[in-house]
């Protein structure tokens, strides 16, 4: 007997998602049609493939094998599938356009796209986030990936990200860290208090988005002193930083430069939503967007998460879901 593309998706998505439950929720399957699909792979393969306890399905070592010729096997469909439909259409676009806020994500793009569409990719990365959303509703761009910086109240998820004519799923909501000098009286804390930072001067490079002033105002507000901020390019905030003559909001995927250590904040009083954004009715088609995002969420999952300091944030925080299940416009990361 051998594997059928329809267990490899299964396969897959347990690997992805890992429970056998989301993976059905995700494929939009029954679970005992999952469950039959698995032990049809299993069947094939000539083992299990996956160990099932209280942190969910875990690939076994044969597992990791098929899970690996799986992916390569359906990014291959994909693309084949890509390069027909372009080939077949046209009103595909020759290149992708997608204007981008920096970050973390924006690098796996230039993977991503020519994986999932089978053609080019033109990214725009510029600091902000409502002129790429405004280049994306006049038609310069085809899709978006920008970051939002909601209010305490909103952080556990950024609510309807719907922009006027434009669609958003959410691909991730992380907690910002504080980056701190290695010398710093709290930097070998697992983590600490935003009150505790009382006093420091916290620096926003230019171009910042101006949600991240207000969430970080108004988070201190709440934790009982006024904030200080300073703006200032990024490289020179670095090194302010490692003289101890400030902090610095970064994302917990960041690989914190020599003398710089990124510190927890304990409650996750500051977050951010990164959204890939679309026009409905655009070249764009909702399939390739889910398969878009779906790169996206893999991506955030095995090389942002993969840093060290927030894989170690991550295990002492397992109620936090970083990623959604699926497309979605909201994602509380607390169940």
């Amino acid at each position: 007997m051998s594997l059928e593309l329809r267990q490899l998706r299964v396969v897959k998505a347990i690997a992805d998602e890992g429970s056998l439950t989301l993976a059905a929720q995700r494929l939009g399957m029954a679970q005992p049609s999952v469950s039959q699909a698995l032990a049809q792979a299993e069947r094939a393969a000539g083992g299990a493939l996956f160990r099932r306890g209280s942190r969910g399905a875990l690939p076994t070592p044969l597992g990791e094998v098929v899970v690996g010729h799986a992916r390569s096997v359906l990014d291959a469909v994909e693309r084949m599938t890509a390069a027909v439909a372009r080939h077949r259409e046209d009103d595909w676009p020759a290149a992708v356009r997608i204007g981008c806020a920096p970050g973390l994500l924006v690098a796996h793009l230039s993977v991503a796209v020519p994986l999932v569409a089978g053609s080019d990719v033109q990214i725009t990365t510029a600091a902000g986030t409502a002129g790429h959303l405004a280049a994306l509703a006049a038609g310069r761009t085809d899709a978006a990936l920008v970051t939002h910086f909601p209010l305490p109240e909103e952080a556990a998820g950024p609510g309807d990200l719907a922009e006027g004519e434009l669609c958003g799923a959410v691909v991730a909501v992380e907690p910002l860290f504080a980056g701190v000098c290695a010398g710093h009286r709290l930097a070998a804390r697992p983590e600490a208090d935003l009150a505790e930072l009382a006093g420091e001067r916290w620096c926003l490079p230019p171009g910042s988005d101006e949600d991240l002033g207000a969430q970080l105002a108004e988070a201190c507000r709440r934790a009982g002193h006024p904030v200080a901020v300073r703006g200032t390019e990024y490289a020179e905030a670095l090194e302010l930083v490692r003289e101890g003559r400030a902090v610095l909001p970064m994302m917990p995927g960041s690989r914190p430069a020599p003398g710089l250590v990124l510190l927890p904040l304990r409650g996750e009083p500051l977050t951010m939503a990164t959204v890939l954004y679309w026009r409905p009715g655009g070249p764009l088609p909702e399939e390739w967007i889910r398969s878009l995002w779906e790169h996206l969420v893999r991506a955030q999952r095995e090389i942002i998460e993969a840093a060290p300091a927030y894989r170690a944030w991550l295990a002492g925080h397992p109620d936090w879901r970083t990623t959604p299940p699926g497309p979605a416009a909201g994602h509380r990361p607390r169940g």
